[in-house]
């Protein structure tokens, strides 16, 4: 739900910023305005997350996704249509926290970077089947219109998501914070045994935080303030490293490209997306094999050769499939860590404890750096239009934060890769024994 609601506008705004006359500001306010949403859904999810627990939050998102999906279809103008989304951007934030979370909470540790991986895998064929779905009707229907059936046809897909909803059990993590031992142990054993269950449960008894709840007093133990700043990093870097930026832009850029046919353009988004699909499945096999800190490595310096590739394409003005090449080729380090890592080690490197509050604190963040990513580009685009002819110093700049995102990588970035969440929040306070012992494993 998460990639199909968001990525069904990058299908629709080509059509919004002519039916209703938008400004460059007006366009881009009404590309990120679910954004807005999305920054105050995590806000209340990590106290929902503690209280409610992590699957009723989740059908609670579901809610407004269905409520903004309905509204937005009927939508009489943009100041309503954006209300709406900001409604729907409520819902997807309470996920964007929840989600990774559970995840990481419930997958045994040998697969979690796996299981994680494979939210962003979940995002990416929400996008593919939104990209298709806006394809298809924009040939179904008139440029008046068709974008009123791509957000309609959500409601589909947000049945779907709450019918598997309610298959769920609950974080086994969460039912031992709140003192359900038994039904924490109950959950363990289906996911993988008695075995692991006696095993797991014996380490969240062990846990060095236990019984010490408060964010704010946590927060000045020694080195969760440097979690938090890794934190921090990891959800800039997986907004402003370039896909992020550009990605509810990416028909508007193969019309910049010289393919002036719509719903062609949305066509292409949905072949961008489908290789992404491709790689991000990759990721899932490798990312618990190779580990987070060299594919992070690697896929920073692929995205700092390929933003640069592709803001001499746009210089030089070249069109056609050779920037659908060069698109397709940013699309692989976002697919194989620079997307997906920010949300799994977000949900691992806290303490149990803290996760969901300290999570819902870093994944605002993310949301504020990717409001911004989608509110400045055009902004920028045509800044850099005006003083050098073409959009190509926003991919350069893109290119330079890549450059950062790969020093990172090198110096701050810490492996999880094999360890237990309470192995891990043990090694909490000292990030710096975090990033040794795995560097000594290696």
């Amino acid at each position: 739900m998460f990639g199909y609601d968001l990525a069904i506008m990058a299908g629709a705004n080509i059509y919004l910023r002519e039916q209703f006359q938008l400004s460059n500001v007006g366009f881009g306010f009404t590309q990120v305005s679910a954004v807005l949403g999305c920054i105050a859904g995590p806000i209340a999810g990590g106290w929902l997350c503690d209280y409610a627990g992590r699957k009723k939050t989740l059908i609670l998102s579901s809610v407004f996704l269905m409520v903004s999906a309905i509204f937005t279809a009927v939508a009489p103008d943009i100041m309503t249509l954006n209300i709406f989304r900001f409604i729907g951007g409520i819902g997807i934030g309470l996920c964007s926290v929840c989600s990774p979370m559970y995840i990481a909470e419930t997958a045994p540790s040998r697969i979690r970077g796996a299981f994680g991986v494979m939210y962003q895998l979940a995002i990416v064929v929400g996008t593919v089947i939104s990209a298709i779905v806006a394809y298809y009707l924009a040939r179904l229907f008139s440029e008046t219109t068709c974008w009123r059936w791509m957000f309609a046809s959500e409601v589909v897909a947000i049945g779907v998501f709450v019918l598997f909803l309610f298959f769920l059990p609950e974080s086994p993590r969460w039912l031992f914070s709140r003192g359900s031992r038994k039904d924490a142990l109950a959950v363990l054993k289906m996911i993988d045994g008695e075995e692991y269950a006696v095993s797991e449960l014996e380490q969240m008894e062990k846990s060095s935080f236990s019984g010490q709840n408060s964010l704010f007093v946590n927060i000045l133990r020694p080195g969760i303030g440097k979690l938090f700043a890794i934190g921090f990093l990891l959800a800039f870097f997986n907004t402003w490293t370039g896909w992020t930026n550009m990605s509810g832009y990416i028909p508007y850029l193969f019309q910049k490209a010289g393919l002036s046919d719509k719903s062609q353009a949305i066509l292409q988004l949905a072949f961008a997306y489908g290789f992404m699909l491709v790689v991000t499945t990759l990721a899932c096999f490798l990312v618990d094999r190779i580990g987070r800190k060299p594919i992070w490595i690697f896929s920073s310096a692929l995205m700092t050769v390929g933003m640069f590739l592709l803001g001499l394409a746009f210089y030089f003005n070249m069109t056609g499939i050779f920037i659908l090449v060069i698109i397709s080729l940013c699309a692989i380090p976002h697919s194989f860590a620079l997307g997906p890592l920010p949300w799994l080690m977000m949900s691992e490197i806290f303490p149990t404890n803290i996760r969901a509050k300290a999570v819902s604190v870093t994944t605002t963040v993310l949301w504020i750096f990717i409001f911004l990513a989608g509110f400045v580009f055009p902004l920028i685009a045509d800044y850099s239009e005006k003083k050098i002819g073409s959009v190509a110093g926003v991919f350069w700049l893109f290119s330079v934060i890549s450059f950062f995102a790969l020093i990172f990588g090198f110096t701050l970035l810490p492996e999880t890769k094999g360890k237990t969440l309470e192995e891990i929040s043990g090694s909490s306070t000292d990030p710096e024994s975090l990033i040794c012992s795995n560097d000594q494993q290696r």
